[in-house]
Order: C-alpha cells, then structure tokens, then sequence
C-alpha cells in the first residue's frame, strides 16, 4: 500500500486506487491522519442527479498509487457542505454487504456463471440465508440447486413450494438474461469487426477499385 501523506490540503484534487482496483479522483473535501480517511468529492455530475456530485468516503490504509494530481492554489473558501452522516451509514452498510455477498460467491470449484447466479440469488435474499455446500447452492437450507443450476436442478426440501416457484423463475430469468447479454456482445463484436457494404463499396471507390455486382 502506498504512503500516506501527513495532510492533503482541502481543495487539492486526489487520485488512487482501492485494493479492489477502483479508481477514485475528486475535490479532498476533508482528511483525518488519524484514521487516514479521504472524504472526495466527484469532479462529475452524479448519475442520480445532475445538480449534485458523488462523494467518497476512501480509507487510504486500504489505497495505492495515492496521488495529488492538482494542489489547492490557496483561493480555496468555500466551507464544505455538511454531509448527511445517516446517508453515509446506509451506504456504508449497503457496501460492506455487497462486499460480503461477493467474497461468499466465490468458489474456486464453479463456473464464473455459477458464482453470478449465487450474487443474483444473495442479492434478492439475506446474504446469510444463501450458502455454498460444497458445488451445490443452498438456500434457506430448505432449497438446492445443484449443478448445472438450471430450474430442473432445483431440489425442495420443505413443504414451502411458493419458495422452490420462485428460486426456479429466478434461474429461468437469469438464463434469459444472460443469454441475451452475451448475445449482445457477439453482435457488437461482429458488427465492429465486420465492415458493412456501403463501407466496402465507399472504400471500392475511393480506390478506384470495381465493386461487385450483386447477384
């Protein structure tokens, strides 16, 4: 992990990375050496609305390659605006959950496939009610689904069919989707790889060679 500075001045612009590999840079709203935690605020408009900018809360002891891209040059005034702590928690907790959901996910003996479907699963239920037993996941420990983790893999072991319903149309949603992610991406694949015909008649004339006629 990199060094931590012993102050980064408010309004200086900072860029690092977190140890899962996200890369943060913004506006240093404030920093406490004591616990080395950033607060950054987004130079970019947040997705959520475009009067407002996104703020990160970084503990830079869990941070590389921190940088200062852009010292404050001394002009800086404006006080920061107060943030809304209970805001703060609730994303806090909503990140350590997904966190959580994601380390529990992986399993070295599945597919990537089989681990999305788990985070799917996790996701839609508490993370501590969703578990691996040993290549089969379990639910509520009343539902399996075994591998192939197709919706015929699904095995009740409860009386609670409304359950097994569900989990099976889960599975059946996420194959759909799935499917039509990938297929999405060949498209676009082929589509960037492949030059469309008026392309190729454009280039057949540019270079003065004849263009093929059609059959």
């Amino acid at each position: 992990m990199a060094a931590v500075n012993d102050c980064f001045s408010i309004g200086s612009t900072v860029n690092c990375t977190t140890c899962f590999n996200e890369e943060f840079e913004g506006e240093v709203l404030a920093f406490d050496h004591n616990t080395k935690m950033l607060i950054l605020k987004s130079e970019c408009r947040s997705k959520n609305s475009e009067q407002l900018n996104d703020v990160h809360v970084l503990n830079l002891s869990l941070c590389s390659n921190v940088q200062v891209v852009k010292e404050c040059n001394g002009n800086f005034v404006e006080d920061p605006q107060k943030l809304n702590l209970e805001q703060v928690k609730i994303r806090l907790r909503k990140t350590v959950q997904h966190r959580q959901t994601y380390l529990k996910s992986k399993n070295a003996d599945v597919s990537p496939e089989a681990q999305e479907l788990y985070r799917v699963i996790a996701k839609q239920f508490k993370s501590n009610e969703v578990s691996w037993q040993g290549l089969n996941i379990q639910i509520f420990k009343e539902v399996t689904i075994k591998p192939p983790y197709r919706a015929e893999n699904v095995i009740c072991t409860s009386s609670n069919k409304n359950l097994c319903n569900y989990i099976k149309k889960m599975i059946e949603n996420f194959v759909i989707n799935r499917a039509a992610q990938e297929n999405a991406s060949v498209m676009g694949t082929s589509s960037a790889s492949s030059p469309t015909s008026s392309s190729l008649s454009s280039s057949n004339a540019a270079s003065g060679s004849p263009v093929p006629a059609n059959s």
